[in-house]
């Protein structure tokens, strides 16, 4: 699991560990992690794609992988050169996570479920405060300089960014799911949850405005609390019910948690193909 050292995550992994799942979390500071989970804490720095490796190769010596829940995410202020030289957020939430999704592929159970963390920004149809995805393309995505789409501000530019990673997660566990039938994949949209330390990378005033204003300007059925969505992503990786998913795209709409359509450019087939395949060339992968 990456993401569980903060917000819904690790509400999610504190559930699944008192629930006696064995735990395997990825984080830049294993020491983060709760001692009390029980679970095995191992450096990953997604933002380096030798550690992402290092990571696959220790969890691959374990059992085999029953969920692999794909959490982790950043959003920053402004377009960033990440260290592997792509834009750094679409590096961190959908390249790290595909190249680690790559390297566990051999090593999941018979029907192991997959879950990735999206988010309703990827649709323009949810109309939230964050600029929406204009396009799937990974080669503008990882080098946005050769993009004639892209927004003219930081801000526009940087908040396009995290929607845009958001969509590929979502069409990565589309295209998984067509992939690999014998694997439950799907993806996870948690809703609006405040100071989960998504926009660390901004800087603190950043940071809180975000989390102080954006919940002034969404839908009141797209707000949720640390709990509410923890809640629902341990169920997503463990809950008997969601053990068929095929990649289902669920959301929370306050109270509950639903499956629905995602946008349409997640619903296009061959979008999802291309992109997974361009993700793959970006990472040296057959295919």
């Amino acid at each position: 699991m990456t993401g569980a050292t903060s917000g819904f995550g690790a509400n999610a992994a504190e559930r699944l560990a008192a629930s006696g799942h064995k735990l395997t979390i990825g984080a830049r500071r294993p020491a983060a992690v709760d001692a009390a989970w029980g679970a095995e804490a191992l450096p990953l720095d997604l933002d380096d794609f030798a550690s992402v490796d290092r990571f696959a190769e220790a969890v691959a010596k374990g059992p085999a992988i029953e969920a692999l829940v794909l959490n982790a995410g950043l959003q920053t202020s402004k377009l960033e050169v990440g260290a592997e030289g792509f834009e750094r957020t679409f590096a961190v939430n959908q390249l790290a996570h595909f190249r680690l999704l790559h390297r566990l592929l051999p090593h999941l159970a018979t029907g192991a479920r997959v879950i990735l963390t999206g988010s309703g920004t990827h649709d323009p149809e949810e109309k939230t405060p964050v600029t929406p995805p204009a396009h799937a393309n990974a080669g503008w995505l990882a080098y946005p300089d050769r993009d004639p789409t892209l927004p003219k501000t930081d801000r526009a530019q940087a908040f396009r960014a995290y929607s845009s990673s958001k969509l590929a997660n979502i069409m990565t566990a589309r295209e998984l799911a067509r992939r690999r039938p014998d694997l439950a994949a799907m993806s996870f949209d948690p809703g609006y949850v405040p100071w989960t330390g998504l926009a660390r990378s901004s800087g603190k005033i950043v940071s809180s405005l975000v989390s102080l204003i954006l919940p002034l300007t969404m839908k009141r059925d797209r707000k949720s609390t640390v709990a509410q969505s923890g809640e629902y992503l341990a169920a997503l990786a463990a809950a008997p019910a969601h053990a068929a998913a095929q990649g289902d795209y669920w959301s929370v709409r306050n109270p509950a948690l639903v499956r629905i359509e995602p946008s349409a450019l997640a619903r296009d087939d061959a979008a999802c193909a291309k992109l997974w395949e361009d993700c793959a060339g970006l990472m040296g992968f057959k295919p």
